[in-house]
């Protein structure tokens, strides 16, 4: 997987066209109003998000060249291998400030991802994090892209719901129904985690 995300990773997601840009605006100033507070955006890429984020926030990053490419932006990104450290977020100790964590476009690229999901949640438990947005493709939008391994759908997601975490909305968007994201490459699925201990 490691060789999948590299610089020319990079340029893919930073050189988008100005309409995709202007698009692309569009569905991140939506996820940022699904976040309280402070947030980690787990799987950042480029940034684009960070822009949006409550101050305090910050993003993790798992291509090298991506976080020097935030990096020399002023983002405040930092590298993370979440294989290595099993998905526990260690370089974190809770001190941080975050109330929110974005999984964004980040499970599809995993071979297990409701496991991972399930650490992340964990971890996020750990941190004193209150709600995670997890967005994934819909079916069309997971078959265009190479890196892809396992199609994440609503089932799954209700699946790593228990008894510290509940979904308290899911939605797909920007077409409200599951369909479209089997024709429109760009339908995402939305799942918003709230901690039951809140």
């Amino acid at each position: 997987m490691a060789t999948e995300f590299d610089s020319d990773y990079t340029r893919y997601q930073a050189d988008r066209s100005a309409l995709r840009k202007y698009v692309r605006r569009i569905y991140l100033k939506r996820a940022a109003a699904q976040v309280e507070g402070p947030t980690l955006d787990f799987g950042c890429g480029v940034g684009e998000l960070l822009g949006y984020l409550p101050a305090g926030s910050r993003g993790l990053e798992y291509n090298k060249a991506t976080v020097e490419y935030c990096r020399s932006n002023g983002l405040p990104v930092d590298f993370y291998d979440g294989f290595q450290d099993g998905w526990s977020l260690s370089l974190l100790d809770g001190n941080e400030g975050l109330r929110s964590m974005v999984i964004s476009h980040v499970l599809e690229h995993l071979d297990e991802p409701l496991d991972v999901l399930r650490q992340l949640l964990e971890a996020a438990r750990r941190l004193k994090i209150e709600r995670i947005l997890v967005i994934v493709p819909g079916r069309a939008g997971f078959k265009i892209d190479s890196t892809h391994r396992v199609f994440v759908d609503a089932a799954m997601l209700d699946r790593a719901q228990d008894q510290h975490w509940s979904i308290r909305r899911s939605f797909y968007f920007p077409f409200p129904f599951r369909r479209a994201g089997d024709v429109f490459v760009y339908n995402e699925l939305h799942a918003v985690f709230q901690s039951t201990a809140r």
